[in-house]
């Protein structure tokens, strides 16, 4: 009779980082065990139970009933970012914040120390031409936010317009702005504003395709 596989603490929170990078909700019971590559239910749940005990995870009722709330002890220093739901580089969308999970990131992906970073989901090709960092910003990928309220002229911001969200290039006019795409689509046309928007924040970091650079496609 074949021996269970047996996953060490660290591995189980890197698969949920993992999947909270990859997708909108936390995982089922079972989708983790396919993930975890385990045998049982019965497996991931004592898993669950012992990251609940020391702090790592909340979790309540519900098939996906989770929320991380730190990661592993690490070498390498860390801070945990939250995802934030989604914003669209297309046309404006309600801007719904819904925390989705938390990831694990260096400290040297957030700088300065004391700044508060997010992380959103891109939807739309409107500024798919637009680049950070040489990475272009398209559907599916996340970008890593530093909040903030104000932003120079040509930054990539969140800008919230009206109560809806959306990512564009920030002009500054005489007396005006201009929430700018960058798209190889000529359907986008930009939105010229006088004052009546927020700046949420400025796009610091793209992960491509919601993380499989940082952590591989999953089989």
């Amino acid at each position: 009779m074949a021996r269970p596989k047996l996953v060490t603490k660290e591995q189980v929170i890197d698969a949920l980082s993992r999947w909270f990078i990859r997708n909108r909700v936390p995982p089922t019971v079972e989708e983790l065990r396919r993930l975890l590559g385990v045998g049982s239910t019965r497996t991931v749940l004592r898993y669950l139970d012992a990251l609940k005990e020391e702090g790592y995870i909340d979790r309540w009722s519900g098939a996906r009933g989770l929320r991380m709330r730190k990661g592993p002890a690490t070498t390498l220093e860390t801070r945990l970012v939250p995802i934030v739901g989604e914003a669209p580089a297309g046309a404006l969308m309600p801007a719904e914040e819904n925390i989705l999970g938390q990831v694990q990131m260096p400290k040297e992906f957030l700088k300065p120390p004391g700044a508060k970073f997010f992380l959103l989901r891109v939807r739309g090709d409107s500024m798919n031409r637009a680049k950070i960092e040489g990475q272009t910003i398209e559907d599916g990928d996340l970008v890593l936010v530093r909040q903030q309220e104000r932003a120079d002229h040509g930054k990539i911001v969140v800008a919230l317009v009206n109560g809806q969200a959306t990512i564009k290039k920030l002009v500054k006019g005489p007396g005006y702005y201009v929430l700018q795409p960058k798209s190889a689509n000529p359907k986008h046309r930009p939105i010229i504003l006088a004052q009546d928007f927020q700046i949420q924040g400025i796009i610091r970091k793209v992960f491509k395709k919601g993380g499989e650079l940082l952590y591989g496609r999953e089989e």
